[in-house]
């Protein structure tokens, strides 16, 4: 097997580093292959996210409230077994191979979130600077590439899956691309 992969998704209440997060959503992939593994989904407590000085903004929150009812419920019913801030990213760390490629949807987005976050609690991000990957950059690279989408909307998990999916898609559209 090749180097392990991992897509990112973060469901947040702002657009700033510094902003609070509800939920993490991770799954391992091969971008090569149609392999997608092992998933890791937390909620996050928006009340201990506060006490670490997360920040939230009006207009995503405003954003949230016009979504479906869905993702809403995911979003709310989410913060009861939420957990702390630390026990998350702790968490996230150890779902996270070392050496991995780490993907998101926006690297100028969920990146500088999580980093912020991590520096927060006082860790360091569990991967390498060098091995962020940005699926926006390589839908705009490869426009027209689309799969059917399963799952819920903004909801970090599904998203991950979907966004991995769509990696997959792309790198099977184009097979002499390098990860």
């Amino acid at each position: 097997m090749t180097r392990p992969a991992v897509m990112v998704d973060l469901e947040t209440l702002g657009k700033l580093p510094t902003s609070a997060f509800t939920s993490i959503g991770a799954c391992l992939f091969q971008p090569h292959t149609d392999w997608i593994g092992e998933t890791f989904h937390m909620h996050v407590s928006l009340e201990n996210a506060d006490r670490h000085g997360l920040t939230k903004d009006a207009s995503t929150q405003l954003w949230w409230m016009g979504q479906d009812d869905s993702a809403r419920n995911t979003l709310i019913n989410g913060q009861h077994d939420a957990a702390p801030l630390i026990t998350a990213l702790e968490a996230f760390a150890a779902f996270v191979p070392h050496e991995a490629d780490i993907w998101c949807c926006g690297a100028s987005f969920d990146f500088p979130i999580l980093k912020y976050a991590y520096h927060v609690i006082g860790m360091k991000e569990p991967w390498e600077f060098s091995n962020e990957m940005c699926l926006r950059t390589l839908k705009k690279l490869n426009k027209g590439a689309r799969i059917e989408r399963a799952g819920t909307h903004h909801n970090a998990l599904d998203d991950a899956v979907h966004q991995a999916k769509l990696v997959q898609h792309i790198f099977q559209l184009n097979p002499d691309m390098d990860s």
